[in-house]
């Protein structure tokens, strides 16, 4: 009787499906995994449209996907029902009937109408028999999460700290957790695009566009966007927590001193459209913008006194009197009628400092 017990519990634990995913997840896979375990409705939905149009050879990953279609389809989770749709769609392009019977579920539970279209075209696509259907409520998620988070502390950040300084615009995520390694955040956020009208329809609206965020602790965060037909994500624009200034123009970072000291004008308009924005600026930036600006105010190319005027406007906004008497000379000697008008004009928001006006090397 004993042994015919110990026969049977055996035979049920070796039947049972599993409840926990692989050690590690690398790469894209981690990605997606730490976006499908994240508590955002916008992160689980980036990382079902990412499935959706990338899919995954890993097994774990979609049954991942598949958890979580679960747990909003039996109300254990509430989830928007876009969002939903979009779980549905990627787990219809798996073509596996293993998720046939999840599907059907879903689809007797949905409500939303857009959302059961979606649910039965996924449905519809997974053809075929199979006797390894997935069985919702079998993942801890919460042990998937914290082992998830453990794997992203191991990375040692001053090892990559040189490598994340020389990222690039156009390197696919894989490459870049390659050299980087695991992140401490994985997030999805949408920029802003352009205004676009619909004929016959008043008024406009911006299309947005979604990109994946990872962050890497005292380095910073890397921007990914997706074009469709790309094999992977690509780095679009990154963060520096040591004070690195991106540039959209060259696709790579750079120190702001070297943009100012010796950009051209393109590159003067970008980095002095950059320090308009900042709260507060160093000293050392402000002389060497005003320093820039003195040295070329005999430059008469447009986009180079575009830029100059641009520099003009960051050593303003800091209310420092010190550059008031320079902005003065350069309205009065600069190349340029839109120069000397912008160095008049900055200059006039300045108080006088008397005994303690900046004095540029080049003088």
């Amino acid at each position: 009787m004993r042994l015919r017990l110990l026969i049977l519990l055996s035979c049920l634990f070796m039947a049972a499906p599993s409840t926990a995913l692989p050690q590690e997840f690398t790469g894209r896979e981690h990605a997606h995994a730490t976006l499908l375990l994240s508590q955002s409705d916008k992160d689980i939905k980036l990382a079902a449209w990412s499935l959706y149009h990338l899919g995954s050879n890993r097994q774990d990953i979609l049954d991942l996907l598949a958890e979580l279609t679960w747990t909003a389809c039996s109300g254990n989770r509430t989830m928007d029902p876009d969002t939903l749709s979009w779980f549905g769609k990627a787990l219809g392009n798996t073509k596996q009937p293993r998720y046939a019977g999840l599907l059907d579920f879903c689809l007797s539970k949905a409500k939303d109408e857009k959302t059961k279209k979606y649910l039965k075209q996924a449905r519809d696509s997974l053809r075929g028999t199979t006797s390894d259907f997935f069985e919702g409520g079998k993942i801890d998620l919460r042990e998937a999460r914290a082992r998830l988070t453990k794997q992203a502390s191991l990375t040692s950040r001053h090892q990559i700290s040189k490598s994340f300084d020389d990222l690039r615009q156009g390197q696919a995520l894989e490459e870049v957790y390659s050299i980087l390694g695991t992140p401490n955040e994985v997030s999805a956020t949408v920029v802003p695009g352009r205004k676009v009208g619909i004929p016959g329809v008043p008024g406009s609206f911006r299309i947005g566009s979604n990109r994946l965020v990872i962050g890497y602790s005292e380095l910073g965060t890397i921007q990914f966007s997706y074009q469709e037909g790309q094999t992977d994500w690509k780095v679009a624009d990154a963060k520096s927590a040591k004070g690195l200034f991106w540039s959209a123009i060259d696709g790579r970072f750079a120190t702001v001193n070297d943009q100012i000291a010796s950009g051209d004008g393109l590159h003067l308009r970008e980095i002095a459209g950059y320090l308009v924005e900042q709260d507060k600026l160093e000293k050392e930036i402000l002389d060497r913008a005003a320093e820039r600006v003195y040295g070329s105010r005999q430059e008469k190319d447009d986009q180079l006194v575009d830029g100059l005027a641009w520099l003009c406007r960051v050593v303003a906004k800091s209310g420092d009197g010190r550059y008031r008497q320079l902005l003065l000379e350069v309205s009065n000697s600069a190349a340029t009628s839109k120069l000397r008008s912008y160095a008049s004009k900055t200059a006039g928001g300045l108080k006088e400092t008397p005994g303690d006006s900046f004095i540029p090397a080049s003088n």
